[in-house]
């Protein structure tokens, strides 16, 4: 191991080819043997190699040209990879914590490219995120989206970040970047080390956790209308103010800029003042309302006001099916029930009228005698 870091050493010295001073140009890089780079400083000063200065040029060989240099060059360390960076640099335990928990350490290990903006330990105890609450597995869901909106694919250093720019990060969503003379920021973090090579990437040290944006609530699915109840010109009654449907079907309250605000809510009868206790309700009410409900009770009847102006009688109904209503049919073959206690009841009344008769005429008769 020794002596092939002596070795890497040694040839990091090495260049192919016949290069002369008069040749190198200021910036200018070059892969010496070993396969990294040195890069070469031009001014009036004279010329550097890395940080060496060069203090005799151009020495003649039979096999090449020497430049004599007053520094050892020593060879870059070999990149390793993202969380093995993170673990060496003493800021990180909360992350790479966070990507063991989260099983996205083998992720990161990757051959990527990835670009990784890595939070410090100080960025996750302000975040307050306590890596032992996430158990569960929806919330390990969660640490997951967290940890991978840290990360872009690719390897993208800080001077190609421009102000306005923004790149999709791991779990879908995006990061948008602020390029000005204070620094550059991701979101609201700001990065406080830039290009901290990796051998599959680059990190830039940020000092906030980025929280990706909460997922959007869907639109609710509304319900075809097959009837529609509206405001009559007069903004005083409900037109039609009496439906009939069949069950499953849906009825809308829709009515918009009205000048005055409207509602529907249950009553417990025709034209009722009494509200339905926990009754069906369009909620508060207003000038522009798109209420539905789909009756799903069949043989029923749905009374229902406006709670503005239920003193001027605003009223209405939907009928569903039959309404409820009972209709009560006759015995077959014969009058009914009633007709024959009317029946019933005639000689009875006929025998008090004779015996008022009678009672009557003794009287009268006794009467005379006296």
């Amino acid at each position: 191991a020794e002596n092939a870091t002596l070795v890497d050493i040694l040839t990091y010295h090495v260049v192919s080819g016949s290069v002369a001073s008069t040749a190198l140009t200021d910036g200018m890089t070059a892969t010496a043997l070993n396969g990294d780079d040195v890069t070469f400083t031009v001014n009036a000063a004279g010329v550097q190699v890395n940080d060496a200065n060069v203090v005799t040029a151009d020495v003649a060989a039979s096999n090449g040209i020497i430049h004599v240099i007053d520094k050892v060059l020593m060879p870059p360390a070999d990149l390793v990879d993202i969380p093995t960076v993170a673990t060496g640099t003493g800021i990180h335990t909360a992350l790479v914590a966070a990507l063991a928990q989260a099983d996205l350490v083998s992720t990161l290990q990757g051959t990527g490219p990835f670009t990784v903006f890595a939070p410090t330990d100080a960025a996750f105890t302000a975040a307050g995120i306590d890596l032992s609450t996430f158990d569960t597995d929806a919330e390990n869901a969660t640490l997951v989206d967290i940890l991978t909106y840290h990360v872009v694919s690719g390897s993208v250093a800080s001077t190609a970040l421009t102000d306005g720019l923004t790149a999709t990060a791991l779990n879908g969503d995006n990061v948008t970047f602020t390029v000005n003379a204070a620094g550059v920021q991701v979101n609201d973090a700001n990065v406080v080390t830039a290009d901290v090579a990796a051998s599959n990437g680059i990190i830039h040290v940020i000092d906030k956790v980025l929280m990706p944006p909460a997922d959007p609530v869907p639109e609710p699915v509304l319900p075809d209308c097959d009837a529609t109840v509206r405001i009559a010109p007069s903004g005083l009654k409900y037109t039609p103010s009496e439906l009939s449907i069949t069950v499953g079907q849906t009825v809308c309250w829709q009515w918009e800029n009205e000048s005055m605000a409207h509602n529907v809510r249950q009553v417990d009868g025709d034209q009722s003042t009494t509200y339905a206790a926990n009754g069906i309700s369009s909620g508060t009410a207003a000038t522009t309302v798109d209420f539905r409900y789909t009756f799903d009770v069949d043989s029923t009847t749905f009374y229902y006001a406006c709670e503005p102006h239920l003193a001027a009688g605003m009223f209405g109904k939907v009928i569903v099916g039959d309404g409820g209503v009972v209709e009560v049919t006759p015995p077959a073959g014969g009058d009914s029930a009633d007709d024959s206690d009317d029946d019933e009841a005639v000689p009875g009344f006929l025998a008090i009228i004779t015996t008022i008769a009678l009672v009557g005429a003794a009287f009268v008769g006794s009467r005379r005698r006296d």
